[in-house]
């Protein structure tokens, strides 16, 4: 069972949106449009009540607190305004509680809703410890999520966050997007991928729909799967090949989208990844597009206070209260024509 909220951050309003399909011929402006978008893993983002489904260092008395957690989302909340994003897409956080404390911390900065998040959605599963979550200056609209239930594999699966789906209006375009957190590789790189395939497939099938229809999507998230190990094809600028199975057919089949972290040759566009792990960059936080979208400019942000010296981020230590998030978050311009 999944949990999944869409609102007005301003006015806290809860209400009902439509979940049928993102018609990609409704409300369709012709005009040329640009904004920009940002995927961040903030790494555990828990809030300062108990739900009893944080994680245990959380749990533990004397090492979190509302003082903490609001330290915390302060810290966020700036980072946010310096990058000045039209869209936020972040992973691992608690609930929809902290996207209200968000809105708190901006209320009163500007009586101008083009200039604050005005919309939002959340969604994580039961019982899960923390979920996604996308901040918008435009409006939101058609919000639903996808999960799996696969019980052919030899092992149980595991917990698996669902796949968001969320159109936004773009000055009158309408552009689907997607948010992931794929399953970590904890517990074997090997033993993991195959619920990263499942996921893949999922998303995979969901592109493919929409872009039979014309659809443009921006496609966001923390894969757990670094840029070159998805399937590559350089040969067009849609370099990255998601795969599925066609549900009409039973074949194995692929959708192209759009990676910026590579450039047309095959290098990667920046040395700096999105994630330090032993000493090694990489890069599993990404943000794919597909259809009537381009990225104009893309790369990871590491900048001062949010990122150390040698560009790696900084992340948080529940014991100081130090630091922000283990990723960097990743920034993209997208133009629409």
């Amino acid at each position: 069972m999944k949990r999944f909220y869409l609102g007005l951050l301003s006015c806290f309003l809860m209400f009902s949106c439509g979940l049928g399909e993102c018609d990609s011929e409704s409300r369709i402006n012709r005009k040329n449009s640009s904004f920009s978008i940002v995927n961040w893993n903030v790494q555990t983002f828990f809030d300062g009540h108990t739900e009893g489904t944080e994680y245990k260092d959380f749990k533990s008395a004397g090492k979190w607190s509302n003082d903490k957690y609001y330290t915390r989302l302060t810290r966020l909340c700036e980072v946010l305004s310096t990058l000045n994003a039209d869209f936020y897409v972040l992973e691992e956080i608690e609930n929809e509680n902290i996207i209200h404390d968000i809105s708190n911390q901006f209320a009163g900065k500007s009586w101008n809703s083009a200039s604050n998040w005005t919309y939002s959605c959340f969604a994580k599963e039961k019982d899960s410890s923390i979920g996604c979550a996308v901040l918008s200056k435009f409006p939101l609209f058609g919000v639903k999520t996808h999960s799996i239930d696969i019980r052919t594999q030899k092992s149980a699966q595991p917990s698996v966050r669902p796949l968001i789906e969320v159109c936004a209006d773009i000055n009158g375009r309408e552009v689907t997007l997607f948010v992931n957190h794929w399953k970590s590789k904890s517990g074997g790189e090997e033993t993991s991928k195959i619920w990263r395939d499942w996921q893949e497939a999922v998303l995979a099938q969901r592109i493919a729909e929409l872009k039979a229809r014309g659809g443009t999507s921006i496609i966001c998230g923390d894969f757990n799967r670094n840029a070159d190990e998805f399937i590559l094809d350089f040969s067009t600028s849609e370099n990255t090949l998601l795969r599925y199975i066609n549900i009409k057919t039973g074949n194995k089949e692929v959708v192209k989208v759009h990676s910026p972290w590579f450039n047309s040759d095959g290098t990667y566009v920046s040395q700096t990844g999105s994630y330090y792990y032993k000493d090694n960059w990489e890069r599993i936080d990404h943000i794919f597009c597909t259809g009537n979208a381009r990225i104009s400019t893309f790369g990871p942000r590491a900048q001062n206070p949010w990122a150390n010296e040698n560009k790696t981020p900084f992340y948080y230590k529940i014991y100081s209260g130090t630091g922000y998030s283990d990723h960097l978050p990743v920034m993209a311009n997208v133009i629409l024509h």
